[in-house]
């Protein structure tokens, strides 16, 4: 689907479909990140699907310690490899007295910026939030981040886009990118004024995937990330 207005849009109701691809694309924060990291491994990797990412040690390390996480405050306890986030995950269970607490959310939403299903035909842009909680009309969300600090904040611009259409009734969402190395928090606050501007950001991110398709356009860009690429070993831009 090609949208008109590229960086000059304003509200979503000035997104509009002028066309389709010939296949249907969806999107999620990672998905986008992977394109603008490199357009040739987001091609191979999710138009071609000729190459799986299985992840390295630092990934498997990060869904373990998710994992845990969400086991913890869903009832269970923490192991000793985790003990040390009992004291973050009491302070989640304090802050989820005064509302309602979702672990592991999924928002998903359709080209019109309505919600749907995770894996409804429709499903257009997914978000997964670690922690969120509301509170009447304030929403909580918290990510839990696993490697070297690195804040950026569109991740959370973009939960926090979705969570404004899931719940009609919250009027502030306040965002915590939480690094578990140091306990550090990068932490911000978004209100429905703010989201214009953050769905012209989204959209024209996502336009830039859809022009490369409509195109057949995926230049590689080679960086340090392609030690960690699934397409390093035959790629001929690949630093390694």
């Amino acid at each position: 689907m090609v949208y008109t207005g590229g960086s000059n849009i304003t509200s979503p109701s000035q997104v509009v479909p002028v066309g389709h691809t010939a296949m249907r694309l969806s999107h999620s924060y990672s998905s986008i990140k992977l394109f603008e990291n490199c357009p040739l491994r987001y091609y191979r990797q999710r138009i071609k699907k000729e190459v799986v990412d299985e992840g390295g040690e630092a990934s498997k390390h990060g869904e373990r310690i998710h994992a845990f996480l969400e086991n913890r405050l869903k009832g269970s306890g923490l192991n000793a490899e985790v003990a040390q986030y009992e004291p973050l995950c009491a302070s989640v269970e304090k802050l989820a007295r005064q509302g309602t607490l979702h672990i592991e959310y999924e928002l998903v939403l359709t080209e019109n910026l309505t919600p749907t299903g995770w894996w409804d035909a429709d499903a257009w842009l997914r978000s997964k939030l670690d922690v969120l909680v509301i509170i009447g009309n304030d929403a909580v969300v918290m990510d839990w981040k696993t490697g070297k600090r690195n804040a950026d904040q569109f991740q959370m611009q973009m939960f926090a886009a979705q969570v404004f259409k899931h719940f009609p009734d919250v009027q502030r969402v306040k965002t915590s990118l939480v690094w578990l190395k140091t306990m550090e928090m990068d932490t911000e606050q978004y209100t429905r004024v703010n989201m214009n501007a953050i769905w012209a950001e989204i959209m024209k991110r996502i336009q830039r995937i859809h022009d490369a398709y409509d195109h057949g356009n995926w230049p590689a860009r080679p960086s340090g990330l392609c030690r960690f690429c699934p397409c390093r070993h035959d790629c001929d831009y690949a630093r390694v």
